[in-house]
């Protein structure tokens, strides 16, 4: 029992003895309570030829199906028995439950596919069409559609689908509304037939707290929505939240860009002129231009003499280029602070001036306020690449921070950890306190982060109580754990909730080291994410540094001097 104990350690949920002749001849009462397979069922069919070479193994992964159609995944390991003249007399082992972490591995990949399928669609009906598609493939459903919801009255319009229209659909949203409209998922299911049962799975797609969206899908399944599926419903509502939002933005944009150059041919907001030294010598606004203050105190000044928000100085070396070699130009764009402590950006082109001996006198041209626009681009920027709700960057924009960072850690030849944190506990938050405290309660786990690291850190939101930090020029790995520590214990600080309710919550986190035990940002994410379900393994409220075994096969080892304090 040595052996074995050393095999599965405290994280075995059974144990089983099989015979010189591979028959399996004993597992212990946990296993069908553990898995609700049947113990007389072939596990060890695929590693049979292992098993005939009397060679021991570790986490060996196999899947079945349980009689009620869930996907069950087993991890065994084992040692060879032989007798004092070196008979060979069978194996005795252990084995693991590990359908939560597969689950998991795969609502993750989840999340991943949609955000990159939401990320690179060139369009609204493609990015939806993808985004439902990676549902569907990945979750198995035969059917996925997006509906806008009226902010007003509630009522949904067909937005965007995958495959075919779903029958009864709109009676189920329906009849659900008062329960999505509370930003809750809703499921159903019809009456068993010679089909199987259809099932219908919605939650809403949300943006800066309200509900713009919902998402359906629907299909012939059995099961219902497992936890993890329920818990990620917010993420990916998040996701396609904040791309609905984004799109929508860039359409308000694209219309009003394209009324400003329907009517340029007719009106502008100003007219301009300088002399042959670049000096404003005259600005006319136009009848429906409403900021005659652009012009105060700017005549007789060359446009880079003037205070800028933008360009830089190089932008406007650029500009003075073109001025000096007497070319015309156009949408040229500047920033200027007004005197009432406003910024006004403005758009202008111009033609140069020669007289009768092709002697140059100047520019004459057109200009016009693009504030809205701008700030209109601003906004569009901030939905891409920041989480809506905390303002850390989101998954989206990690990924390139990331290898960026990795790329300045080869050439300044130091180190980087990656560090994967995910809230123990969160949920009970929302179960007792609502969505709202849950949302007030992330938003100061935010800033704890931030203003525990310094400026150059890089720390993101990776969804629902999931965050990942970038350390740079770390030296080694008790500096790294120093960092950690420190990130753990402003995590467990008391928090105070709506009405002075006041509790607290615990984090696991997992590290992972560049170039020590990763070569690149997708391995870091991966090891750093093993070494935090490590870390919850091993009593959660810790930290756990990725390390790989001496056989090569990685393995996350906690260590009870990594508990947070």
């Amino acid at each position: 029992m040595n052996s074995v104990t050393a095999l599965g350690g405290l994280f075995a949920d059974w144990h089983w003895r099989m015979d010189g002749q591979l028959r399996l001849t004993y597992t212990s009462h946990q296993f069908p309570e553990k898995t609700g397979l049947d113990p007389s069922d072939d596990y060890w069919e695929h590693n049979r030829r292992q098993l005939e070479r009397h060679q021991g193994f570790r986490d060996f992964e196999i899947r079945r199906v349980a009689s009620d159609d869930r996907c069950v995944w087993l991890a065994l390991s084992a040692e060879p028995v032989f007798d004092e003249n070196g008979t060979f007399q069978g194996y005795h082992g252990v084995g693991r439950n590990i359908t939560a972490h597969k689950r998991g591995e795969q609502v993750l990949r989840l999340e991943h596919a949609v955000a990159r399928a939401l990320a690179q669609s060139p369009g609204v009906a493609e990015g939806l069409q993808a985004g439902l598609r990676a549902m569907c493939d990945i979750e198995g459903w035969d059917y996925g559609r997006c509906f806008r919801v009226d902010p007003a009255s509630g009522e949904i319009t067909f937005e965007e689908g995958w495959f075919a229209r779903a029958p009864a659909t709109e009676q189920f949203l329906s009849r659900a509304r008062a329960t999505w409209q509370e930003g809750k998922p809703v499921f159903a299911k019809s009456p068993r037939e010679a089909s199987g049962s259809f099932a219908t799975f919605a939650f809403p797609a949300v943006a800066q707290g309200k509900t713009i969206g919902l998402l359906v899908f629907s299909g012939h399944r059995s099961g219902d929505p497992d936890e993890r599926l329920l818990e990620a419903a917010q993420a990916l509502g998040s996701l396609f939240g904040q791309f609905l939002q984004r799109k929508q933005t860039e359409e308000l944009l694209r219309a009003s860009e394209a009324r400003f150059r329907s009517l340029t041919h007719l009106s502008s907001d100003f007219f301009w002129e300088t002399d042959a030294q670049h000096r404003l010598t005259s600005i006319v606004h136009g009848p429906s231009y409403g900021s005659p203050q652009v012009a105060r105190g700017i005549i007789g000044k060359t446009p880079w003499g003037v205070p800028s928000a933008s360009p830089d100085q190089a932008g406007w070396a650029a500009h003075m280029a073109v001025l000096n070699s007497h070319l015309p130009f156009r949408d040229f764009e500047f920033a200027r602070v007004m005197p009432d402590g406003g910024t006004r950006y403005l758009s202008v082109g111009g033609e140069p001036r020669f007289d009768a001996m092709g002697v140059f006198l100047g520019y004459r041209g057109i200009g016009r306020d693009v504030t809205e626009i701008s700030l209109a681009r601003e906004r569009i920027a901030s939905l891409a690449y920041n989480d809506a709700l905390t303002g850390l960057a989101n998954r989206t924009s990690l990924s390139p921070a990331l290898e960026q960072a990795i790329e300045r850690t080869r050439r300044h030849r130091s180190k980087l950890a990656g560090v994967f944190m995910d809230l123990d506990g969160f949920k009970q938050i929302n179960d007792l306190h609502g969505h709202a405290a849950g949302d007030a309660f992330l938003v100061e786990v935010a800033r704890r982060l931030r203003r525990s690291l310094r400026a150059s850190d890089v720390v993101a939101r990776l969804g629902g109580d999931e965050f990942f930090v970038v350390l740079e020029q770390m030296q080694d790995a008790p500096a790294v754990e120093r960092v950690v520590s420190k990130l753990a214990s402003e995590v467990l600080k008391p928090y105070e909730l709506f009405g002075g309710v006041k509790t607290r919550i615990s984090a696991s986190l997992g590290v992972s080291i560049f170039p020590d035990d990763a070569g690149d940002a997708a391995t870091l994410m991966a090891h750093a994410d093993k070494a935090m379900y490590a870390a919850k393994r091993a009593g959660k409220n810790a930290f756990c540094i990725f390390s790989s075994g001496t056989s090569g096969s990685p393995t996350s080892i906690p260590s009870s001097d990594h508990r947070a304090a």
